[in-house]
């Protein structure tokens, strides 16, 4: 960070300075007007900081002199006073000031610079959708946004340019309103907009040399996110397209940590597959649509046999290995609407739309089979696996279809496990009330026999 510090007090430079030197600057020390100015024609600097009262006259008019020279003009000047009249203030401005600063808190002034200064300094990264039809302003916006390291992609016609767009490849598009061919810039940003209304994921900035408000509003109203008018001062230009790019790349990133957290929140770390909260939100829609469309959905229950004897003989580490491999084998095996849940700790659920019961114990029956074959970290394993599905035309619930399947993984391990057991709804209604007359408590039982 270059920074210019005009200011008669040595203590003040004396703390800019052991400030500077920690964060690894090395600034331009002055203690008079004169010598800011002088040194400010010789070499640029990246801010300037300027005391309200020097000793050959004031930072007010440091900065309107300042303002004349080629390396002053678009500097940021900021003016140290506690002054808090507004005649003053309004004095400061209307001389170029940038902002004004108590001098007292040095330390939250010095972090402001060199954050702001770090974050101009950062290069971009993107690419420019560019409509522009005059050769002597394309060719210096591109040497602009090639010195801000973005990609340029020039088109002439907006038309051109309108097909070439691609919402993946493209991080801004710059277009003059006034451009040949069979279409204008407002048609393109019309169009641009209709298919991508979110303006934070396709910013949009306009240009024109004419000077019309109503149009400039129409623009806005089209869906622009900014304007540049015409001819372009380049820090503004600068300015403009790099506070676009940075925050449409900012908002990228958080949907896409949006998007992991949601997936970490619906997914099981362990196995990879889905998590009981998205059973809870993806199986009400799925019961909804399977009714709605008249639409057979089943529900294939899976229980690893004698899980917790492999933790005991072999440890949880490798119970977790023979789990992520179970969980990678069946979302191998899942088509794209499946969703396979982790149910519990060795319980595993998968809800199938579009397949009837039959298909399902069929599907059940392959996976018993791979199951024997898969033998994780070499070790021989098996699982009872319990069937069901929505019956035709009523209005069951998912609910009592993973009750009917928990209840065939009952009789599947009742029964010697490492089997396929399917259940109607009709026939699991009717275990249940065979049960209670016969004053048979299930989940005891159930309890009992699951291992």
């Amino acid at each position: 960070m270059r920074a210019l510090i005009v200011d008669h007090s040595r203590v003040f430079r004396a703390i800019w300075q052991r400030l500077a030197a920690q964060a690894g600057h090395e600034p331009m020390m002055v203690e008079s007007a004169a010598s800011g100015l002088a040194l400010l024609k010789r070499q640029p600097a990246d801010v300037v900081c300027v005391s309200r009262s020097l000793p050959d006259g004031d930072g007010i008019e440091f900065a309107r002199q300042a303002r004349q020279l080629p390396h002053g003009k678009s500097v940021p000047i900021i003016l140290l006073t506690s002054s808090t009249d507004k005649r003053i203030h309004r004095r400061a401005f209307e001389a170029g000031i940038t902002d004004i600063h108590a001098r007292t808190r040095i330390e939250e002034l010095f972090k402001r610079i060199d954050r702001f200064t770090r974050e101009r300094d950062q290069p971009l990264t993107g690419r420019v959708l560019y409509v522009e039809d005059s050769v002597t302003a394309s060719r210096i916006m591109i040497h602009v946004m090639h010195k801000m390291s973005l990609d340029v992609d020039h088109f002439r016609s907006a038309a051109e340019a309108l097909e070439a767009f691609d919402p993946e490849r493209h991080d801004l598009v710059i277009s003059d309103i006034l451009v040949e061919g069979a279409i204008s810039g407002i048609t393109l940003v019309s169009r641009l907009r209709e298919k991508h209304p979110d303006k934070t994921e396709l910013p949009i900035l306009a240009m024109s040399g004419m000077e019309d408000d109503a149009r400039r509003v129409e623009l806005f109203r089209l869906g622009v996110n900014d304007f540049i008018s015409k001819p372009v001062i380049m820090e503004e230009a600068r300015a403009r397209i790099g506070n676009l790019v940075v925050n449409k790349q900012l908002f990228e990133r958080v949907k896409k940590q949006r998007k992991q957290l949601y997936e970490l929140a619906m997914t099981d770390a362990l196995t990879g597959l889905y998590n009981r909260n998205s059973l809870s939100e993806f199986g009400s829609k799925l019961e909804s649509s399977a009714h709605r469309r008249d639409m057979p959905l089943s529900i294939i229950l899976i229980d690893i046999d004698h899980f917790k004897t492999i933790n005991d003989r072999h440890g949880h580490l490798v119970g977790d290995y023979v789990l992520r491999e179970i969980g990678e084998m069946l979302a191998a095996s899942c088509r794209e609407e499946d969703l396979a849940v982790r149910f519990g700790g060795e319980e595993l659920l998968l809800v199938l739309p579009w397949c009837p019961l039959a298909d399902a114990s069929r599907r059940a029956e392959q996976l018993r089979e791979r199951f024997e074959t898969l033998e994780p970290a070499g070790i021989p394993v098996t699982a009872s696996f319990g069937v069901s599905a929505l019956e035709a035309g009523r209005t069951s619930s998912l609910e009592s279809v993973i009750n009917a399947a928990d209840q065939a993984v009952y009789i599947a391990k009742s029964s010697g496990r490492n089997q396929v057991v399917t259940l109607t709804l009709a026939e699991a209604r009717a275990r249940e009330a065979s049960n209670d007359n016969d004053g048979v408590f299930f989940i005891d039982d159930e309890q009992s026999n699951r291992a």
